[in-house]
């Protein structure tokens, strides 16, 4: 998008020169897909009002922080739903401490964010866990909740979420702010009109939501995510038209040919953008989902892939995708546009897909990482990207985004959930590498 703005604007090239004698390119001034999401989603997040004791006035929200929640397994408190939080830690910084205090009402609770040290920090720090794994206790009548039952309640569709508060971007750094009624209802207003329905594979191993009752990945979003997500994955595509129509229009040849075609005049260049566009939204999920932890040693959200697999994550945060702090589209885009302008655009390169047991490779130069056997299933981790990915380029790419879901069966890996036994998974396995390696000795 930044080079289109270059090339289709030179009123707008030639200022930004004179700004950034350097060539320093930043996205942030030239983000026209946030400004068009933000017209379209901008009233699911709104400002907040700080304290005066916290400075007054409006203030950017960075994150929602959220516990989830199930009903209590103690018969006098059935009807409410408490929370599963592994810390009530906002900020541990040195001086700059905040936790939430849970303040139990009667036969409720409600949750108020404090500033300082806590009285008690390990139970802070602990939170309503009870031990390692899905183990928490009822915050009203500190009966455990056992790991099955928390698997029944939310396969039951009994699992909910409930806010426990709201970060907020101060004059001095992050202000926190406990959650009202009002700031929990307005994500109520998010009504995806699209969601990914594929089903997550059935693999405790990498992947335990499925367990919980979040068998498809729609599940791993909430519903603002959704429709931000898809708003931005909508966004691609029409931005892909306006660069193709600004290409033309400042004297691009078009042979009508796109990527997938060997195209190389607007159309092409309009996909290329697409793409890259697509890798933003991509790397806005991995921080735009319901699997994401807050850290309060560093302030901020962690993306989910920390490590290969999808774990359940109990209290998460979630992200002000239309801000530039982490998670932010601006934030993903500087990120990337900082990487390509650090590679070389000399020469031409290719990409194909092919199967390394059959595939021809003459005269090439073979570099391969280590086969991992059962540790990582790239395949199965790829569909959370994947999903999205094939909204976004669909069109562009048919062939390569054909099936719903990343092909699986000629993965070389010792997957038994996939071939009905860790016997022929081995075997699969080890008959698949060696007509690998083969193949690859003779090119």
């Amino acid at each position: 998008m930044i080079e289109m703005q270059h090339r289709a604007e030179p009123a707008a090239l030639a200022r930004y020169r004179r700004n950034h004698p350097q060539g320093d390119w930043q996205a942030d001034d030239f983000h026209p897909v946030k400004e068009e999401a933000f017209k379209r989603i901008g009233h699911l997040y709104p400002e907040v009002e700080l304290p005066r004791e916290q400075g007054g006035g409006k203030a950017t929200v960075i994150a929602w922080l959220w516990a989830r929640t199930v009903k209590s397994p103690n018969p006098a408190f059935s009807d409410v739903d408490v929370p599963l939080v592994k810390s009530f830690f906002l900020s541990t910084k040195k001086g700059k401490e905040a936790y939430v205090l849970p303040v139990i009402e009667g036969n409720g609770y409600r949750f108020e964010v404090k500033t300082g040290l806590p009285a008690d920090p390990k139970a802070v720090k602990a939170g309503t866990k009870l031990g390692r794994g899905a183990n928490f206790r009822c915050l009203l009548s500190d009966t455990p909740i056992a790991p099955d039952y928390i698997k029944a309640e939310g396969k039951a569709g009994r699992m909910g979420v409930r806010l426990m508060a709201v970060v907020a971007e101060g004059k001095g750094g992050r202000v926190y702010l406990s959650p009202t009624a009002e700031m929990e209802e307005i994500t109520r207003l998010a009504e995806p009109e699209w969601r990914p329905t594929q089903k997550l594979p059935v693999n405790p191993r990498w992947f335990s939501p499925p367990d919980y009752g979040m068998p498809i990945y729609a599940d791993l979003f909430t519903p603002r995510q959704l429709v931000a997500l898809t708003t931005f994955s909508d966004l691609v595509q029409e931005a892909r038209r306006k660069v193709i129509e600004d290409a033309r229009q400042a004297g691009w040849v078009d042979d009508g040919l796109g990527l997938a075609g060997g195209g190389s005049g607007a159309t092409a260049y309009g996909d290329a953008v697409a793409v890259y566009l697509a890798f933003a939204v991509d790397r806005c999920c991995d921080f735009n989902n319901s699997l994401t932890g807050w850290r309060p040693g560093n302030e901020k959200i962690m993306g989910l892939f920390n490590r290969q697999a999808i774990p359940m994550v109990w209290d998460f945060g979630e992200a002000n995708i239309l801000a530039n702090v982490v998670g932010g589209f601006v934030t993903n885009i500087n990120y990337q546009s900082k990487c390509i302008a650090k590679v070389p655009a000399t020469g031409i390169g290719f990409s194909k897909q092919d199967d390394a047991v059959t595939c021809l490779l003459p005269g090439c130069i073979i570099s391969t990482d280590p086969p991992y056997y059962d540790n990582i299933g790239y395949a199965d981790l790829s569909d959370f990207f994947y999903v999205w990915l094939r909204r976004s380029l669909q069109k562009i790419f048919p062939v390569l985004f054909a099936t719903m879901l990343v092909p699986k069966e000629p993965e070389l890996v010792a997957t038994p959930y996939r071939h009905g036994s860790r016997e022929k998974a081995e075997q699969f396995f080890m008959e698949g590498m060696t007509k690998a390696i083969a193949n690859m000795a003779r090119n």
